[in-house]
């Protein structure tokens, strides 16, 4: 198992899903690929006729999120002897997956069951099951247990 790609949200799964993935690079010397995907927010149009655009600053704050989510994966591989790198994407996480998916040709992509919900950042279990379906390599799914 040459390269794994492994999906994060930030969520208390995405620890869960990269402690896995460490054990599984461990065993097989794998290059880790780290993945998060912002969802860019642009504008939001009322009823009213009125246009509501959303400032950049809100941009940059969901960017700047996921970038403390992705220095937070790489500190659970601090001591990694392989090599690993984290990736930054945007627009919608499963298709976003699926794209970095096709282009890295990983040999095994990681990601939970299940993560964060609400206005922030968005990974549910409806992302797992639709990139399930779609990729081309094997996958593994933590499972989050209540």
């Amino acid at each position: 198992m040459k390269k794994i790609l492994v999906a994060v949200d930030g969520s208390e799964m995405s620890l869960k899903v990269l402690q896995k993935a460490r054990t599984m690079a461990e065993k097989f010397g794998s290059e880790v690929l780290i993945l998060t995907v912002v969802k860019k927010l642009r504008a939001i149009h009322y009823h009213t006729g009125s246009d509501f655009q959303l400032s950049d600053e809100v941009d940059r704050v969901i960017e700047d999120s996921a970038k403390k989510i992705l220095d937070g994966a790489k500190e659970q591989f601090e001591s990694y002897e392989g090599k690993y790198e984290t990736l930054l994407a945007y627009g919608e996480p499963a298709e976003e997956i699926l794209v970095v998916a096709e282009r890295e040709k990983p040999d095994l992509l990681v990601m939970g069951s299940r993560g964060l919900s609400g206005f922030g950042r968005v990974m549910l279990g409806s992302v797992s099951t639709k990139v399930l379906h779609h990729t081309g390599c094997d996958m593994l799914i933590v499972r989050y247990d209540d």
